[in-house]
């Protein structure tokens, strides 16, 4: 609405005047029409027209008044704009639409902010047309999907090739037979193409070859580079500024690179911060001699077969970063220590150990201020090993510095075979802990730990982890060890002058009363008795800063800060609140169109 006539034969601006005196004025203009039943009025039907129109836009404007009422829109408007940010962006395209049919002022807000818009998953030409236009100059992040259920639209392709001097990210999933005639639909080079990112389904067919002589630019703006199931000429050329690479390929489908063809590229991107090698790495009879420095490197990956663990031996890295080493083992292979790298430089100071001996699969997590170490190994169904290989997994700790160890997790330790106590790995395992502070057994269904911490159980009445503070136990029903076990360690350890500060019990069953676990507190501190669930192994000993933690569910922690309410974490939650809201009110107003 730009001008109202209020009356006087003049027209005036709407913006002078509030809405309650526009809609006064209409009042008045209709005064005197109804007489009688019948309709009098001097008024044109151009004027009844015009003022008609001008009613609806007052209506609208006390709607829009209205709206600010409701409890969503007290989110400021730049808050409520980053709130997209936290959906997953390949399927946010229909929600961010809706967002903009809400309301006039949502939609407002949507569209201003070009960054919402610059995600194209080239399904349609109209919408990518428009998210073309609302992303203005931003860079473009392009994904093209080919599957049985859906595919990208060679139209909608056709509007977004045009703008390939604002590609940032291509990332594209199609089969073999696609990719070459794909990528030479690309006008390259693209000068701000940051991310490439290459996945092949090669289930149902061989796979592609992905040359460098595909980009006839070279890729130096290029900072990530991920490439699945493709046989490639590494290195490509110029790739100096690359900060993160991954590799993997399909045993049997793919050629996996050479070692020394890998150490060739590492050569050539000496800013590489995180590596991930999946099944890519074959056996290469590399110079012993011969050793790549990455300066840089932030955190490695490599699965595979145990014989990989060799290229290890040919890298420089710095101590503290974060490793992750996992392997299939065939049958009768020695346990995981045999795969580690020559040097331990990067296992030292650890002060954090989870461990998870999951049928078949073993997981080893080492935490401390040099970084994060994983190591984990995959054992095929059939093994003699399978009564073996945990007492062999767990002892392998010996070969660590596990003097500055304060935190302990196990996960599902199965039952000993050792008759002597002082002869379980458990026992001499926890003879190098001498600093140990917390141990936490997650359905453990073997008493090796309870034992080997009772001095009253070994000849020599060795007191083991004197330092122990707090013993955490979670158990599902009849998987709880023998609680007569339990306080007899406690009495044990407090006859040592160790007595334990903490006991906590979680998802104890029914079976056991609460008289019986609380005569535990005759020698332990504080006994705590929650009916909670069992954690994933890793997160235990989580500060709430691991994405794999978040859960309904409280998490035990370890440090008094975790308890302290600190600013920030405050506004974490305050925002987390009005995201909740925004959802519930956007569901309301859902309802309510439709």
């Amino acid at each position: 609405m730009t001008s109202v006539s209020i009356g006087d034969g003049e027209s005036y601006p709407c913006q002078n005047f509030s809405i309650p005196q526009l809609i006064c004025a209409t009042k008045r203009k209709l005064q005197g029409a109804r007489f009688g039943g019948r309709i009098t009025t001097t008024l044109s039907q151009a004027e009844v027209t015009a003022l008609e129109q001008d009613t609806l836009e007052v209506l609208s404007l006390l709607r829009s008044t209205k709206n600010t009422f409701a409890p969503i829109n007290r989110i400021p408007p730049d808050v409520l704009s980053l709130i997209p940010d936290y959906w997953e962006r390949q399927d946010m395209g229909e929600d961010l639409i809706a967002l903009t049919h809400v309301c006039r002022g949502w939609r407002e807000i949507f569209t201003s902010r070009p960054s919402l818009w610059t995600h194209l998953a080239c399904a349609d030409a109209d919408k990518t047309r428009l998210y073309i236009e609302r992303s203005r100059s931003l860079p473009l992040e392009i994904f093209l999907k080919e599957s049985k259920c859906t595919s990208y639209s060679d139209d909608a392709l056709l509007v977004a090739i045009p703008h390939i001097n604002r590609l940032g990210s291509l990332t594209i999933c199609v089969l073999p037979d696609t990719l070459s005639d794909l990528l030479g639909r690309f006008p390259f080079p693209a000068p701000l193409l940051r991310e490439l990112k290459i996945i092949l389904d090669v289930s149902r067919r061989g796979p592609a070859v992905i040359s460098s002589t595909l980009f006839p630019e070279p890729l130096s703006p290029l900072r990530k580079l991920s490439l699945s199931n493709v046989v490639t000429d590494l290195p490509w050329r110029n790739l100096s500024n690359l900060t993160v690479f991954e590799f993997r390929y399909v045993q049997d489908k793919v050629d996996p690179l050479f070692m020394a063809q890998l150490l060739d590229f590492f050569e050539s991107t000496p800013l590489l911060r995180k590596i991930a090698l999946h099944d890519s790495i074959s056996y290469s009879n590399v110079p012993p001699g011969r050793v790549v420095p990455l300066l840089h490197l932030e955190k490695l990956t490599i699965h595979g077969f145990p014989a990989h663990s060799t290229f290890l031996n040919h890298l420089s890295i710095p101590t503290d970063i974060s490793l992750d080493l996992g392997f299939y083992f065939p049958k009768d292979s020695p346990p995981i220590p045999g795969c580690l790298t020559n040097d331990f430089d990067n296992f030292s100071h650890i002060t954090t150990i989870s461990l998870s001996f999951e049928p078949i699969y073993k997981r080893m997590r080492l935490n401390g201020p040099s970084g994060e170490r994983r190591v984990s190994g995959s054992w095929p169904s059939g093994n003699s090993l399978f009564y073996t290989e945990e007492s062999a997994f767990f002892q392998s700790l010996g070969k660590f510095d596990l003097s500055k160890t304060q935190r302990l997790a196990v996960t599902a330790y199965g039952p000993s075979q050792e008759n002597k106590i002082e002869e379980s790995p458990v026992f001499k395992t926890l003879l190098l802990m001498n600093n140990l502070r917390t141990l936490a057994l997650i359905e453990v269904k073997d008493l090796s730990f309870i034992h080997a911490l009772n001095p009253k159980r070994n000849n020599s009445r060795t007191l083991l982890c004197s330092e122990l503070e707090e013993l955490i136990l979670y158990a599902r029903g009849q998987d709880w060890p023998h609680l007569e076990e339990l306080v007899d360690m406690a009495s044990g350890r407090a006859e040592g002058f160790a007595k334990l500060s903490s006991i906590t019990l979680v998802g104890l069953d029914e079976e056991h009363s609460k008289e019986e676990v609380f005569r535990l507190r005759r020698y332990v501190s504080h006994v705590e008795y929650k009916l909670d669930v069992v954690p994933p192994w890793d997160t235990v000993f989580s500060d709430g800063d691991d994405s794999e933690c978040a859960s309904d569910w409280d998490v035990l922690r370890f440090s008094s800060d975790d308890e302290e309410e600190d600013e920030h974490s405050e506004s974490n939650r305050n925002f987390e609140r009005m995201v909740s809201d925004f959802v519930k009110e956007l569901s309301r107003r859902h309802n309510e169109l439709y």
